[in-house]
């Protein structure tokens, strides 16, 4: 494995993130969050000298976002980055100008330490290192006696080439990449909470019941996730508003799979596409099960290598197209924005990403509690669902920019129903309306 060390070094964004910066605005801020929850307070001053120097170990990272003539870059950025208190808004903007240019910030509150990012800068797991290795420092600056057990990048390591690259355009086909055309989706509308909150409720269960669950339908447990979400949407949105059935659109959702589980890479940049589970739902007996045997049929197409590899490539070739190329960026945002504003936000109904089980060095396990997710919410998807295993903790986020709690009590209500023992959390952003 080659090893480098850039310092003061600028890096392209990589394929799947050049469209962030074009499209993305206080409200659709393509953000994600990620939470830890330890077992003491957190000691702030320890997690300030833990990001000074873990943040050194993750050049990709320390970057501030710049404008070029074709594309936008990311620069490296000498500025110190500062830790702060937890914000009232959930997943909020990390625009240029902010976060002395950081496209990352790391929160605290209470027992919980806090990591939300523009996607621009990497998916969920380079996320993940990143908050592994800031929180193995911070451990380390406790006293605590813990080991990295070859699970952590720690500091003294050297950042290695893998880590830099887009993986897209190495594993991409350019014989393979059609565009298939898509219908627009059915939307989640609502009341939209005041001032651009996001309103964020979690629910934790254990692990064991959602894995024996899951195997009851012979499912995955994102495969039965999405149908029951699809379900909830159905039954609470549409089933009995019979003005809705007649020319209905799609209820699709949009769900990331994480491409180094298909391909051998260990890039921290963005590497993810997707699956699209979705049915028309215009008449008033549609049943889970029925919905769940659709959404296996539409996983296991859209999980083909082949298929996968095309969606990428579809990706890549916009971005290889000549014309966009000489294009300077200035046009190229404008077409962008207009394009993503009108298809884009359009095409799903709801992001639903499953960051799947999260592992420590079992040193570190003692001082943890439990782990959530979180993605931001705009005005056409107006709920998001996140999901993330620690153990026996299966936690389950909705986040969600209308007042309305509808789908998330339905959906909720389906595990209590099968006497599933659940805790919830809510940030009861509708009060302060």
């Amino acid at each position: 494995m080659e090893h480098i060390r850039i310092a003061n070094d600028w890096f392209k964004l990589d394929n799947a993130a050049k469209i962030f910066p074009a499209i993305s605005t206080k409200k659709e801020t393509n953000t994600f969050r990620v939470r830890i929850d330890l077992i003491e307070t957190v000691d702030i001053d320890l997690l300030q000298q833990a990001i000074n120097l873990i943040l050194e170990r993750y050049p990709m990272f320390k970057v501030r976002l710049k404008s070029g003539f074709f594309w936008n870059y990311l620069d490296y950025n000498e500025r110190p980055f500062v830790i702060l208190p937890l914000p009232q808004r959930v997943c909020g903007s990390l625009s240029p100008k902010e976060h002395n240019g950081y496209l990352f910030q790391i929160y605290y509150w209470n027992k919980s330490i806090i990591l939300e990012m523009f996607h621009s800068l990497a998916d969920g797991s380079g996320a993940f290192a990143l908050i592994k290795s800031l929180l193995y420092q911070y451990m380390l600056l406790k006293g605590l006696k813990i080991s990295p057990d070859n699970m952590i990048l720690t500091r003294d390591s050297l950042p290695t080439v893998e880590e830099y690259e887009d993986s897209n355009l190495t594993y991409y086909d350019p014989h393979n990449h059609k565009h298939v055309p898509e219908e627009k989706a059915f939307l989640i509308k609502g009341t939209p909470i005041s001032d651009g909150n996001i309103g964020l409720i979690s629910a934790t269960i254990s692990t064991k019941d959602m894995m024996d669950l899951a195997r009851t339908y012979q499912a995955s447990v994102t495969e039965y996730l999405t149908a029951l979400m699809l379900h909830t949407i159905y039954i609470t949105q549409i089933q009995y508003r019979e003005h809705l059935k007649q020319n209905q659109k799609p209820v699709k959702i949009f769900v990331p799979v994480n491409l180094r589980k298909h391909f051998p890479s260990h890039s921290l940049r963005n590497f993810t596409n997707f699956v699209k589970s979705g049915m028309v739902m215009n008449r008033s007996d549609i049943s889970f099960e029925e919905i769940l045997i659709e959404t296996k049929k539409q996983f296991a197409h859209g999980l083909q290598k082949s298929e996968l590899i095309r969606k990428m490539s579809e990706n890549v070739s916009f971005e290889k197209n000549v014309l966009l190329r000489a294009t300077p960026y200035f046009l190229k945002k404008f077409v962008l924005k207009i394009g993503y504003n009108m298809m884009g936000l359009l095409l799903n109904t709801l992001s639903f990403s499953n960051l799947g089980k999260i592992d420590f060095p079992e040193s570190m396990q003692p001082h943890i509690d439990k782990i959530s997710v979180g993605v931001y919410s705009g005005h056409y998807n107006t709920v998001n669902f996140g999901v993330v295993t620690y153990k026996d903790k299966f936690s389950m986020t909705f986040t969600r920019s209308i007042v309305e709690t509808t789908i998330e009590r339905e959906f909720f209500r389906h595990f209590t129903a099968k006497g599933i023992h659940m805790t919830l959390e809510s940030n009861f952003v509708e009060e302060y309306r």
